[in-house]
């Protein structure tokens, strides 16, 4: 069985296509050359690839609209564009239609064959993410299966699948490691500052632990995404809150965190998400995890942005006392936070 990376490149210049399928075939990869898109996409619906790389000044279809197409029917292929020093903000529509990364000409050949191989590299990591959120998630079913079927072990299956839950989103998202631990440890301290009773703090931080596991069912491109998300794409990463409550709701020990998970995006004033509820219409765990959650995003690595610092996370609090917060909530968040640092994303 041949298991060579396979290798497409794409150009309508003869001599271009004959030297990166020497050069990469020097490499140990399978390499394969079209004259257009046409005969490209019809080569990838034959057989699949690892990478295209495709100039984007081409006749009939154009790189970009070429990568659009791949991306929306292959898109664990990585494509990189090749492009023209004078059309470089063509590399940077590439790159937020979905590109690997772009080379302008004239270019040196290592310079593709270094592409073609980082792109290898960041498709296996990809690829190893996707197997073990998988078995995660059919553990996640499994043990469920098992929950309802025998009472007998359900304080055993409870734990252990809240470790799979919150693993299944970590695997699915690292730019979010360690995010529901910081937002559940300080929903305690908000509840214990609050005096609420052990039996409720218990809940929260269990809503904690738990309220962004709808964001297992968001599209990796979207929660991954480096830049501004289009109008569809927030709508599409908004449905977690539903989706979160839909997959806790058939497990009769979650039931009094369904409102917390769900409502953990509606603000005070009401113009939050999904049922823009307001004032005291809200569960007191949804109004602490709302002002624990923000806190901690905007201390965090996000991939469109660094982290900012407490103090000016703090000030923020301050100034959506009253509107996007309870105002007693985040009189007493404020109280008791202290500085939290998020563990960055190791880079590939």
């Amino acid at each position: 069985m041949d298991t060579r990376r396979r290798i497409l490149i794409v150009d309508d210049e003869p001599a271009v296509r004959d030297l990166l399928v020497r050069a990469l075939a020097d490499r140990g990869l399978d390499c394969r050359a079209e004259e257009n898109a046409f005969k490209a996409l019809a080569r990838l619906e034959r057989e699949p690839h690892d990478v295209v790389v495709t100039d984007i000044r081409m006749p009939g279809i154009d790189g970009i609209e070429f990568l659009k197409r791949i991306k929306t029917r292959y898109p664990h292929t990585e494509v990189i564009i090749i492009t023209g020093v004078s059309e470089l903000q063509s590399g940077v529509e590439a790159m937020r239609a979905g590109a690997y990364d772009y080379v302008t000409k004239p270019f040196a050949v290592e310079e593709v064959v270094f592409a073609v191989e980082r792109a290898l590299h960041t498709r296996d990591i990809e690829a190893q993410n996707r197997h073990y959120q998988q078995g995660l998630e059919e553990e996640m079913a499994r043990r469920t299966f098992e929950l309802l079927e025998s009472k007998q072990n359900v304080q055993q299956l409870f734990v252990s699948m809240l470790k799979t839950l919150a693993n299944t989103l970590e695997a699915k998202d690292l730019y979010t490691r360690g995010h529901s631990d910081r937002v559940a440890a300080h929903a305690v301290q908000v509840g214990e500052r609050l005096e609420l009773p052990a039996r409720e703090l218990s809940q929260i931080e269990l809503a904690g632990l738990l309220h962004d596991i709808g964001k297992i069912g968001v599209r990796e491109a979207v929660l991954h995404k480096p830049d501004k998300l289009t109008d569809e794409e927030y709508e599409h990463i908004k449905g977690h809150t539903v989706l979160g409550e839909r997959i806790l709701k058939p497990i009769e020990e979650f039931a009094p965190v369904l409102d917390h998970v769900r409502h953990h995006h509606e603000r005070f004033d009401g113009r939050g998400y999904p049922d823009g509820l307001c004032g005291d219409d809200l569960s007191l765990g949804a109004r602490i995890l709302a002002v624990c959650d923000t806190y901690d995003a905007m201390t965090s690595e996000r991939p469109y942005r660094s982290p900012y610092p407490h103090d000016h996370a703090c000030q923020e609090i301050r100034r959506c006392r009253g509107s996007q917060f309870d105002p007693t909530v985040a009189d007493a968040f404020l109280e008791v936070v202290v500085p939290t640092q998020a563990q960055p994303t190791p880079t590939p």
